[in-house]
């Protein structure tokens, strides 16, 4: 076995009919994309009451490593026992918080795409859809589209971000992003995100004050949401640790 210079781990192992069969394998998480980290977390979720003890163990291997069923069948005991262990150990690396990374948007174009600089003048529109996209999985796609967008200006170290519309814009194009990004967005604004709470009630009981019926009522559903939200946060941030939890196990 090797290591690439793609940053993946070349493994021989054994033979299919006469073919030898090699697969590559994330050597960090920069080497997943935040797709398959969706798509693994569903099948873990959908299946956590499956009786085959070594069915995760599988999908981990089909979903990150490209590898079929019956090509995983096939692998040495002792290359599955390490590949397995291997993406344990991946899960539980520190993700800290990368503020720009570069990535191609829907038109195909490598697009540079920043976290956005202040949280404190974030909008409610933001705060609405974080609220919505951040407590579940399946959307945290679109909860990056919210919290990263293209930068259009830079002076030392400074930058802009587009103005937020929607997060449709660059969702797709989240999917693609490396997983230990998007994990070091959540937990950072998981920390951050009793500060912004605070913020935003502030800021709507100020607007409250001025006596509008449609804010006052805003104000009241917003306040729920508020509460669901960081609740959602504490469970996001249970739900990062649950892939350090799965063990290699023999067949």
């Amino acid at each position: 076995m090797f290591w690439s210079a793609y940053g993946t781990l070349i493994l021989n192992i054994g033979y299919i009919s006469m073919k030898q069969l090699k697969i590559d394998i994330p050597k960090s998480l920069r080497g997943i994309t935040l797709k398959e980290y969706q798509r693994f977390y569903k099948l873990s979720e959908d299946n956590k009451d499956a009786q085959d003890p070594e069915f995760l163990n599988l999908k981990m291997l089909e979903v990150f490593c490209g590898l079929t069923l019956k090509e995983a069948y096939n692998m040495k005991l002792t290359d599955f026992n390490f590949v397995i262990n291997h993406l344990n150990e991946l899960f539980k690396e520190d993700t800290p918080m990368i503020s720009r990374f570069s990535l191609k948007d829907p038109n195909g174009d490598e697009v540079e795409f920043g976290f956005i600089p202040k949280l404190d003048s974030i909008s409610l529109g933001e705060f609405v859809d974080l609220d919505t996209y951040m407590a579940d999985w399946n959307d945290m796609h679109k909860a990056m589209a919210v919290l990263y967008r293209p930068v259009t200006f830079e002076k030392k170290g400074m930058y802009l971000i587009e103005d937020y519309e929607s997060s449709d814009k660059y969702s797709e194009a989240m999917k693609d992003m490396p997983i230990d990004i998007a994990l070091g967005a959540v937990v950072f604004f998981y920390r951050l995100g009793k500060e912004l709470s605070v913020y935003l009630m502030d800021y709507l009981q100020k607007e409250a004050q001025k006596e509008d019926s449609e804010l006052k009522q805003t104000l009241a559903e917003n306040g729920v949401g508020i509460n669901q939200f960081m609740q959602s946060l504490r469970e996001t941030s249970s739900n990062l640790k649950k892939l350090q939890n799965l063990k290699s196990r023999k067949p």
